[in-house]
């Protein structure tokens, strides 16, 4: 099955199961972070050619804004209240907001709790401490799903809410407060922090947690599932060491059975590996069904560099072997690509290829596209990028042919300054006219999918666009979320 028949398979999957007359199998809703479970970062948007994405404007009559910062991006919804779209943005200040399509205008808000001044453990940078992760939509039942640290001055509790798109109603049955254990292991609210965006797969809502930037306190890596229909029922998995949390805010992604998770380093400098430095499918409501782990995995403990610094995607590769890939880009600049259906233990990639230099050079927001030259994985680097003619803080996008195994090499490489964000594409029709767009500094930036020519720089920005978020794209028009506002771009 090719990439658009997978993408065409998961809308229909979605649709049938709709409880919701008239809400799913939307074309242009944006449900969750990159658009897809593989978390491929495409938006078929057949209005915007390459000739129209180079006349995009800023919209200023588009006033959406808020009050809080974001760490997450934007989503959106076709058919909200009366049918009209309705944009969400989320807050650390724990408030969820539904913004109206063509105003901005606050259609409905939704506090989830108080959000902690402080995390309660001696590390971390994000203060006030609430939602800081993409949350997700089921179109069949009209929820959107959002999970956030809860507390006043530490973090009391980690909580998932269920919200109706249409009002903001929590759900009957939620929140669910995250209260396991697994394996042995507690799971404990203080040192954990929930910053991967969150998966909706067959009626299971996974939630991924990590730790605070600085390692500190006594977290796991968790993989949490809760059963949508009935969220009494609730499972988990937890990483066999101290740290090795998930945490990238791409999230997990998903070949349609349970989740693909990337964990970091063990913090208690374990000399047997446990569940660092490992890409993990988990299963059901939170069974580990595979693994694989680098042979470097002990080096990349000490270095700190990370596997799961960077979100996993999904694709199928047409000719090659294997066909069904899973691509990760670790903290220290490899690209590894695994066969998703058996991802090999450790040292069992197929492939894996340096794509830039040093030890922390790649924490980044992963997507993958297609145009009639194949496939391509697309990122940001913070320095060392492997370009033609070199490179440092780039966009990268490494071509990926058939073969057995695929022979990868870097196609492109454009400029990037200030916070590294994800790209994302826009196509016509899945493989033509493809532009991957990023924010550069504020300013949204489009290039040719195959050369990385510039297409559109913008002149007017962004303000307060935070690393690791990326645009998402709607009815030929691209959204941007930044502290307190989204931003609009489209053709005059």
């Amino acid at each position: 099955m090719n990439r658009l028949a997978w993408a065409g398979w998961l809308v229909l999957a979605v649709a049938c199961s709709s409880s919701k007359s008239g809400t799913a199998g939307s074309s242009q809703s944006v449900l969750e972070r990159n658009n897809h479970p593989s978390r491929d970062g495409v938006f078929v948007q057949p209005k915007l050619t390459k000739a129209a994405a180079a006349t995009l404007a800023l919209e200023t009559g588009f006033k959406a804004t808020f009050t809080g910062n974001v760490w997450a991006s934007p989503l959106y919804f076709e058919r909200g209240p009366k049918g009209k779209g309705l944009f969400f943005a989320v807050t650390t200040g724990n408030d969820v907001f539904a913004l109206d399509e063509t105003t901005g205008a606050t259609v409905w808000t939704h506090n989830i709790g108080s959000s902690p001044t402080a995390n309660g453990v001696s590390c971390g940078n994000i203060h006030p401490l609430g939602i800081i992760s993409t949350p997700v939509i089921d179109a069949g039942k009209g929820v959107i799903y959002v999970a956030g640290a809860v507390g006043t001055t530490s973090i009391g509790d980690h909580q998932v809410h269920a919200l109706s798109v249409d009002d903001g109603a929590e759900q009957a049955g939620w929140p669910v407060s995250v209260n396991l254990s697994s394996g042995g292991t507690t799971f404990t609210p203080p040192p954990q922090n929930q910053r991967s965006a969150l998966s909706l797969v067959a009626g299971k809502l996974y939630v991924a947690y990590g730790g605070h930037v600085g390692d500190c306190g006594p977290y796991h890596g968790w993989v949490v599932a809760i059963d949508t229909s009935d969220p009494t029922k609730m499972g988990g998995w937890a990483t066999g060491g101290q740290g090795e949390g998930i945490w990238a805010a791409g999230g997990m992604a998903s070949d349609g059975n349970g989740v693909f998770a990337l964990t970091g380093n063990n913090t208690a400098g374990a000399t047997t590996h446990l569940d660092a430095e490992e890409a993990v499918r988990i299963t059901g409501m939170g069974t580990k069904a595979d693994a694989f782990y680098p042979t470097s995995w002990k080096s990349m403990d000490d270095g700190d560099a990370d596997l799961g610094a960077s979100n996993p995607v999904y694709f199928e590769l047409p000719g090659a072997t294997p066909s069904k890939i899973l691509a990760v880009v670790s903290k220290d600049g490899n690209l590894y690509l695994l066969d998703a259906a058996h991802l090999g233990g450790m040292g069992g990639q197929k492939v894996a290829f340096p794509v830039a230099s040093g030890a922390m050079s790649v924490h980044t927001a992963v997507a993958t596209y297609t145009t009639a030259n194949g496939r391509y994985v697309v990122f940001g680097t913070d320095t060392g990028a492997m370009c033609p003619g070199g490179g440092g803080k780039s966009i990268v996008s490494v071509l990926i042919p058939a073969g057995a195994p695929p022979a990868p090499s870097v196609a492109w490489c454009a400029p990037l300054s200030g916070p590294v964000t994800g790209p994302i594409s826009t196509t016509t029709d899945g493989t033509h006219d493809v532009v991957v767009w990023y924010m550069n500094n504020g300013k949204l930036n489009g290039v040719d999918g195959d050369a990385g020519t510039a297409i559109f720089a913008s002149s007017g920005s962004c303000p307060g666009v935070r690393q690791w978020t990326s645009p998402i794209a709607v009815n030929g028009r691209i959204i941007v979320a930044g502290d307190g506002n989204l931003c609009a771009w489209s053709p005059p």
